[in-house]
Parts: C-alpha cells; structure tokens; sequence
C-alpha cells in the first residue's frame, strides 16, 4: 500500500502500520492494538461499511465511550471515505433525535447501556453487551486487504461535530482531511509532542478537544491510552502503569489529583505535559498542581470546534518558571490569522483594545451542515470566522479571551467581561469553579451576579470573597449578588448554563 497524497487520516495510519509496524497504536480498557494490528482491522470495518451498502459521503454515528472501537471506527470512516458523527452521550433523549434527525445516519455504532432511547431509525452495531460485542463479530468477515478510498482528498468531510444546540437546533460542525492534519501539526509544535509519546485520553471523543488528541496522537505515530474509568484514582493508576507522557484535564480533575495528592501513591513522574482547559481553571490550582509534579509542563491553548480545536497555545510552563503574560490564552498558531473587531462598526481595534476575535486558518470548518445561512453569517467571503468571542492582543501578540459576547454584562454603559470576574474569583484558594452573570438593575441596567462552588472542606463567605477582590477588580465589576451552589448547571457538553443562572435569579426575585 502508499500513502494518498496529501495525507489523510487513513494515509498517515497506513504510513504507521508499515513503518512502526509492532509499535502500539492504542491501548483500551477492550484491548490494545499495534499499528500493524489497528491497520488491519479498520480497513475490514472500511470494507464492512462498503458492504452494507455506504458510498462516499453518507454518515455512521458513534455513541460510545471512549475505547478501542471508537478510535477504530474514525480512521474506518476516512479509510472508506463516509463521514463519522459522535454523539454526545450527555444529552436526552429528544437532543440526540434532533441531532440524529439532522445528519441521517446509514448505521449507528453504540454501547449497549447508552442505545435505549435513542431511536435512531437505521440499524443499529452493539459495541459492546452481556454476551461480547456485536462490533467485533461485524467486521470479522471484512477484507484486510481493502484499499484506502483513492478518491479521498484534502477537502473530503470525515468527521460532522454537534453544537449542544442549547439556543437552538443543533448544528453539525463540517470538518475536512486538511483541518486535522492542520490541527495535528500545530499541536505538535505547541506542546513539544513526539513519536514515542503515549497520549492518555480523558476528554470523550464526542467532543473536539478530545477527538482532535487522539488524531493528533496517532498522527505522529504514538500510543493512544484509554483509562478504564474517569476517577483519580483510574487516572492516576493509568499514568503509573502505562508510563503516560502527555494528557489533557478538565480543572475538577486536576483539583482531584491534588487534593488526593496522588502523587505521594502512584508513580506519576513521566508525565511531560498536561494540558489544562475546557473550563476556568484557578492560578492557585495549576501552582498546587506544579508543586506535586514539579518535571511536568503545564499549558492551555484556546480553540473552537468550528476551528479543529485549538488555535493559540500558551507556552509550556514548569515549578518555579514565570508566567509573563497570566490570564492570557498564549499566542495565536503561525498558520492562522486573528483580527480583534469592533462589534458595532466592524472595524480593526488596535492592540489592547476589546473587540471581537476573529480567526482565518486552515483549520476552519467549511460550514455548517446543511445550513447555508448559518455558514454565511459565521464565516465571511473572505473565509474570516466571527468567534462570538470578545478579547483583545497585547503588544507581545498574546491573546487574551474576556468573554462571549452574548455573556458581556452592561453596567451604567461600563462592559463587564464575565470571565474576567470568574477568573479574579476562581483564584481564591478556596473556589473551585465560578459563574458570572448579569442580572437586571433597575437604575445600572445590570448587575453582576457571582454563583460559586467550594473546594470541599472549604468554607468561605461573600464578605471574606468581596474583601479578596478588593485590589484584583475596578469596584463596578464586583459582584452585587454572591451565591454559594454545590455545582453549576450544564448542558450535555459541560459547558455551564449560564441562560439558566439569569432565568433562575429572574424566576426566584419574582
């Protein structure tokens, strides 16, 4: 076999299985696999697909933990040329019918416990079941040997990308061969990632920081490993056991590995970078986290999934190492372009002012599925992408993120960045995640509205909170209302509701 040219998800892996032919390739609570091994099997998945009748184009859905399979069944989607969706398993009944409704799929590939209900109206592969997987015995007949789709380019779709939908239908996010393989090589650059690294894969794959890890990792010829369930103590006895190099947290974990101190219990001294994101994460938090793994780098990056996830990357920073420019996102990748905009005349706002940012890159999406608006309002003629993000650039070109704009809190005619409330909050040693909100005033319009969740066995009231503010916010950002919460409501993605949070204050002062 040779590689398609220009390289495809397929391409690289059949690149992998000739060149690292015994080395790992994924490593999974089903199995592992070598590269020669994982070649193998999803070009018979490629054929199987072929042979139930899929042609170039049409979609299979996953709704699946992370595990073998599911990394099987992405590369099969480019090796035959179909179009993969992950579901977000998070969501109800009537979201995944809306989003399953959208993208019609051929077949849907799922696990046992999470098929029921969703009522997809094609034909249905178990992954996984009481009497083994369904999966498995599915493609056993197909043909090893079955070629990768010469017709596959640059600009094929493989992967369709849901939005939670929580203002609205859910919209299928397109993206292309070119926008991975971007993605990858930018990533490999930022965070100093390599051939012999073994990626641990935390984040689900329905969602692109989680999806675009995995592919990164395989794209450069490393070890995929899956932990076997999402506790501290899983994911700490995954990284001592497998020898971990690299991996991406969600800031509750990290805060769990912490407090649990795992480091003093299990082996974690070959993790060389953790990559922290997907949600605010305190300044006290990531020192506490340094201080346990002092050989270990620590980085965030700011991405969308319209942009193949991460598009600026913050440098990879150590115990004892200075971070020069705190709170920003890091700078933007030399392959994309970024614009700061003023939101009501349009215009380039120059550096360090707010505006909305916007990214040209090859990583972009090519649109929306099947919504020709929606993409024409997103992503102007000249292939510019409104983020809905307000930030600014400060004189060393990094990138600073303040805010959605739809979340951007007006008081007295002074703009009020939520985030940047949440981040003055959420570094108080004893706050492990914060929400801001703007709530109506009836003489400043609005008012900011803080609901804060404790670290446990952390106590902390909103006079000792608004005292620990003083010095860090101008007095009009601070919060008027301060409400202590056990957790924040979230939509299927994780992401907080903060529309709830304005309907809940709204509701309770009625």
């Amino acid at each position: 076999m040779t590689i398609p040219h220009p390289p495809t998800l397929a391409g690289i892996l059949v690149g992998h299985a000739r060149d690292r032919t015994g080395c790992r390739a994924v490593s999974a609570p089903a199995g592992s696999q070598t590269y020669a091994e994982f070649a193998r099997d999803v070009a018979r998945i490629a054929d199987r697909l072929h042979a139930a009748g899929l042609r170039r184009g049409d979609r299979i859905a996953v709704l699946a933990h992370n595990d073998l399979a599911y990394v099987q069944l992405v590369y099969a989607a480019s090796w035959a040329g179909i179009v993969l969706v992950g579901l977000n398993w998070r969501l109800t009944a009537a979201e995944l019918r809306a989003v399953l409704d959208d993208c019609s799929p051929s077949l849907l590939f799922a696990d046992q416990e999470l098929a029921s209900g969703s009522d997809p109206r094609c034909p249905v592969v178990r992954l996984d079941g009481p009497e083994g997987s369904e999966f498995e015995c599915w493609y056993a007949a197909g043909d090893s040997d079955y070629p990768p789709d010469a017709d596959q380019s640059d600009e094929s779709l493989v992967l369709l990308a849901y939005t939670t939908g929580t203002t609205g239908e859910p919209k299928g996010i397109q993206l292309v061969e070119r926008n991975l393989r971007e993605m990858a090589q930018q990533a490999a650059a930022a965070w100093a990632l390599h051939q012999e690294m073994r990626y641990m894969a935390c984040l689900p794959m329905f969602r692109m920081s989680g999806m675009s890890s995995v592919t990164c990792c395989v794209h450069l010829g490393g070890e995929v490993v899956i932990p076997s369930g999402s506790s501290v103590d899983a994911i700490a006895g995954t990284v001592a056991d497998r020898g971990v190099t690299h991996t991406s947290l969600v800031p509750t974990l990290l805060a769990g590995l912490v407090a649990e101190n795992t480091a003093a219990t299990f082996d974690l001294s070959s993790l060389e970078v953790i990559i922290y994101g997907s949600a605010p994460s305190s300044s006290s938090l990531i020192d506490e986290a340094m201080e346990m793994l002092p050989q270990t780098g620590f980085s965030q990056g700011y991405g969308l999934t319209e942009t193949c996830a991460g598009v600026a990357v913050t440098p990879v920073l150590r115990r004892g190492e200075v971070d020069r420019h705190p709170g920003s996102v890091g700078r933007i990748h030399p392959s994309c372009e970024c614009r700061i905009v003023d939101v009501s005349t349009g215009r380039d706002m120059g550096t360090g002012a707010d505006g909305e940012i916007w990214l040209r890159t090859p990583q972009l999406t090519t649109g929306y599925w099947n919504k020709p608006e929606e993409t024409a309002a997103a992503i102007s003629a000249d292939g510019w992408f409104r983020t809905g993000d307000i930030g600014m650039i400060d004189n060393d070109g990094f990138l600073y993120v303040h805010d959605r704009v739809k979340n951007m809190i007006i008081i007295g005619g002074e703009n009020v960045y939520s985030v940047e409330v949440e981040n003055a909050i959420g570094a108080h040693p004893a706050v492990l995640e914060a929400a801001v909100v703007g709530v109506p005033h009836p003489h400043w319009g609005e008012t900011v509205k803080a609901v804060v969740v404790l670290r446990h066995g952390q106590e902390l009231d909103e006079t000792e909170l608004l005292g620990w503010l003083e010095g860090r916010l101008a007095g009009y950002k601070h919060p008027r209302i301060v409400e202590f919460v056990g957790d924040l409501p979230r939509a299927g993605s994780g992401e907080i509701l903060k529309r709830a949070l304005r309907q809940h204050f709204r509701s309770s002062s009625a």
